[in-house]
């Protein structure tokens, strides 16, 4: 008689979140998927759990979710307990599984754990059973966006939901279609817009050409995002955007218009008698000299000015609100004599370098100002709207980044492109800086002389 000698097939699995970077480099800590990491005769494997979990929940260690934290099955929310029973019933069809069996393949363990996990008997889920605007909301929440962008997807869906309501529709991921997105494209165009006024019949402005395309364009970037976290879940998501279906319009812009360097020094010694326009004058011709945004200048106090000791001389120092959520840059810019005049006009207890008002009414008063000293002449553009030319005076379209244009396109030609955009905080190679400036003919003569 002999003995039978059964001998358990080796095997080793570890459950873990998985580790995964966003484009920034940066560890992703939220919402990340729950994977079992299967290992056997020189074959490794990973499989779904089915759940998420942010990174802080899970226990490493002891390989399963914190007490009284929660995770996410699809779009619903489970609790520890329910994540760590299946978790220890994986563990132990596992070992049963290769303490039976000589062989193992990966697809006898995949039957095995879509059992265990309820895959195959429960329903696929559908795109139509995603919450399109929670996972719009997950987008907001996790990316690296900057701020600014942020806001723009907050706009972005707020003109989605009305859009819903004005067309009687319900969004979700299946009814994107080309005809669709073309619609919408037509309702921010002509039905969306910021109202004019607080009555119930105020006008809306519409959105300009540019402002649509932005919105768009963030519309395709989140639609990316969306179609590979959903087929991290086995939902394959169609593509309505590309080269075979919706196209996102490219943004037009014409010749910079800002005033010369001549119309900004008639404009700081003009004779003012309203106080009020004094002060827009100070403060837009203060901004002239230094490039800041506006939002920017207005969160400036008397910390952001400085002795420069290499030069001798004041400079300000502020991070641009852009960068400071990206890759923070410091923007120096030295002090000229009219600047310094500027600031010495001003003493504000609570530190403030300028009487600031809301960038509404800085625009309206900036329009108020021009016409009042007679900078008027007649410029040519692309109107914002229809994106056709057509001739206006300047007084009528001035507003706050004029004043960051009059910066760059004045010192344009004069000075080195990159001192420009580091004093203007535009970063290494920005396509918007070539926005801010003008080849003049005199530069183009200077240009052809070198031939």
């Amino acid at each position: 008689m002999c003995n039978l000698i059964h001998t358990v097939m080796k095997y080793n699995v570890r459950f873990a979140t998985e580790r995964r970077k966003d484009k920034e480099g940066n560890l992703i800590v939220t919402n990340i998927p729950i994977f079992a990491d299967i290992r056997f005769a020189g074959t490794r494997m990973f499989y779904f759990t089915g759940f998420r979990i942010d990174a802080d929940k899970f226990d490493s260690e002891n390989q399963q979710a914190k007490k009284e934290s929660t995770g996410k099955e699809g779009s619903r929310i489970v609790k520890y307990d329910v994540i760590n029973r299946r978790i220890k019933k994986m563990k132990a069809e596992l070992e049963i599984l290769f303490q039976d069996n000589k062989t193992v393949t990966k697809e006898k363990v995949k039957i095995l754990l879509d059992n265990v996990c309820m895959k195959a008997v429960a329903p696929v889920q559908e795109v139509d059973e995603v919450e399109f605007f929670s996972m719009f909301e997950k987008y907001h929440d996790i990316s690296k966006l900057s701020n600014y962008r942020k806001k723009k997807m907050k706009v972005l869906m707020n003109h989605l939901r009305r859009y819903e309501v004005t067309r009687g529709l319900k969004i979700t991921f299946e009814s994107i279609t080309v005809d669709l997105l073309r619609d919408f494209e037509n309702y921010l165009r002509k039905e969306s817009g910021s109202p004019r006024g607080k009555s119930k019949t105020a006008v809306y402005k519409p959105l300009s050409e540019n402002s649509v395309h932005s919105l768009l364009s963030l519309f395709h970037t989140f639609w990316n995002f969306a179609r590979t976290e959903l087929k991290r879940e086995g939902i394959e998501l169609k593509q309505p955007f590309g080269k075979e279906g919706y196209q996102v319009s490219g943004e037009k812009y014409g010749e910079p218009i800002y005033i010369t360097k001549e119309e900004r020094n008639f404009l700081f010694k003009a004779n003012i008698e309203s106080e009020r326009l004094q002060r827009v004058r100070d403060i837009f011709v203060f901004q002239c000299l230094i490039g800041a945004r506006v939002g920017d200048l207005c969160k400036m106090t008397k910390s952001n000015i400085q002795f420069n000791e290499e030069i001798k001389n004041e400079v300000i120092s502020y991070i641009p609100r852009k960068t400071k959520d990206g890759k923070p840059v410091t923007v120096t810019v030295p002090l000229n004599e009219q600047a310094k005049e500027i600031l010495s006009r001003y003493n504000i207890p609570d530190g403030r370098l300028l009487p600031f008002i809301t960038d509404q009414r800085y625009n309206d008063y900036l329009k108020e100002l021009f016409r009042l000293v007679g900078i008027n002449r007649i410029v040519a553009r692309l109107n914002p709207n229809t994106g056709e030319p057509e001739q206006v005076s300047i007084c009528d379209i001035v507003s706050s980044h004029m004043a960051r244009r009059a910066f760059v396109g004045n010192l344009y030609g004069k000075v080195s492109s990159s001192v420009i955009s580091e004093m203007s905080g535009h970063v290494k190679g920005s396509k918007a800086f070539t926005r801010y400036y003008k080849v003049s003919d005199e530069l183009k003569q200077q240009a052809i002389n070198q031939l």
